[in-house]
């Protein structure tokens, strides 16, 4: 699976997803509660960008509690979702992989359910690329299928995709921030709620050092 794939696939449910997972947060109190911690932290001398934002959900919570947001996401389907969800939110296509961001331009990432689309071996390269956009004390929080299996799709929605969900070790995604120059200041993992797909959720909070 590569960058194409995903991009493909999501521009294939964008609607129905959108539909689907717009008032995604409203279900899940733990979510919440870990966007809040980190809104609540994150400095305040620049923007956070939810990266593979999707519909927005994440995004449009974290703007409503005041933090300065964009979106990101590499697809153009999510990212039309996303403005037409909110549109004076400035939503923009692009790759977890490559940000067209600058350098220390941001506050902030957040990461929810993004990097379980990536390869083991392009996760260095995303968490290289959030050290890289933020500013020294920025912070990340990334959200995730916790544990070592992989699931694939070729149908979602009742529309063909190709797409690997990947759930990772929470302790691996904490070395490889490590790894890029970041400390991990909180960690947490729940079981599924209600309705969810039947697997461990893992968050890590971690902050660029100096």
């Amino acid at each position: 699976m590569d960058i194409t794939s995903i991009r493909d696939s999501y521009d294939a449910v964008a609607d129905v997803y959108a539909q689907g997972f717009t008032a995604d947060l409203a279900s899940k109190p733990l979510d919440r509660a870990m966007l809040a911690a980190f809104a609540e932290q994150v400095p305040e001398d620049g923007p956070v960008a939810d990266v593979g934002c999707g519909p927005a959900q994440v995004a449009c919570f974290l703007a409503d509690l005041g933090v300065p947001v964009l979106g990101l996401d590499v697809s153009p389907g999510m990212v039309e979702a996303a403005r037409a969800r909110r549109p004076s939110l400035d939503v923009r296509v692009g790759s977890m992989l490559d940000l067209p961001l600058g350098d220390a331009e941001l506050a902030g990432v957040v990461a929810f359910y993004s990097l379980i689309h990536l390869q083991i071996e392009e996760r260095p390269l995303a968490y290289a690329e959030f050290a890289r956009v933020l500013r020294p004390g920025g912070l990340v929080l990334a959200a995730f299928h916790a544990g070592q299996e992989v699931r694939h799709r070729s149908s979602w929605f009742d529309r063909p995709v190709a797409l690997d969900f990947f759930a990772l070790c929470p302790e691996e995604v904490a070395e490889g921030l490590a790894s890029a120059g970041f400390t991990v200041e909180a960690t947490l993992t729940r079981g599924p709620y209600p309705g969810e797909a039947d697997t461990e959720r893992g968050y890590l909070l971690a902050r660029r050092l100096q």
